[in-house]
């Protein structure tokens, strides 16, 4: 009798476990996968991905335990210059039919400061795996009583080195310098749906 009460206890918690962790996707129409890297050392060029989904996985209302993971179209490259966006799709940049996924897999790590947190993970992209830290602010959670749903918000940033991961291309300047930025500076801003 004790084994089974045992037994019956151990399953309730598991069970208690189970429920407490709560899943939520990437909302896609109010999320934003964005970056900017120099150009010739005087300006930023802006871009972003406009095809990406996500999920993250918490048991906490602060989500200070949370996993995440997130998938992003490589050709979905967007910077308002079509030229420049095939350039990028090309084997000098992200080499899209051969890579073409960029995958993120992390967790929340640290204590809280003013609802900040250290978000790290490993990034995979143009078949390079790395450890990446990016800098996330929880920004609270909303209810959409339009389409009776609970959401979350998050803003994401961070500079990740492309030579890391063998995007190398360059031209250079008379000067001597590149002409484009080596570091990548990414601004993200996630709006998540609870499933």
């Amino acid at each position: 009798m004790k084994k089974f009460t045992i037994l019956l206890f151990s399953i309730f918690l598991c069970g208690l476990t189970q429920a407490q962790d709560a899943k939520w996707a990437f909302d896609g129409m109010h999320s934003n996968i964005g970056f900017s890297v120099s150009h010739m050392g005087i300006s930023m060029i802006e871009g972003e991905f406009n095809e990406f989904s996500g999920e993250v996985t918490t048991s906490k209302e602060d989500f200070s335990d949370a996993k995440v993971v997130f998938t992003i179209k490589s050709a979905s490259i967007n910077t308002d210059v079509a030229p420049r966006d095939e350039h990028l799709k090309s084997a000098d940049f992200f080499d899209v039919e051969k890579y073409p996924e960029i995958k993120f897999t992390g967790a929340i790590k640290g204590r809280s400061i003013a609802n900040t947190y250290a978000l790290e993970g490993e990034l995979t992209m143009h078949g390079v795996t790395k450890p990446v830290t990016s800098e996330l602010t929880y920004m609270g959670q909303a209810y959409d009583g339009h389409n009776k749903l609970q959401k979350a918000g998050f803003k994401v940033s961070g500079v990740i080195n492309r030579d890391d991961f063998g995007i190398t291309y360059n031209a250079p300047m008379p000067s001597g310098a590149p002409m484009i930025g080596r570091e990548v500076h990414l601004k993200i801003g996630v709006e998540l749906v609870k499933m």
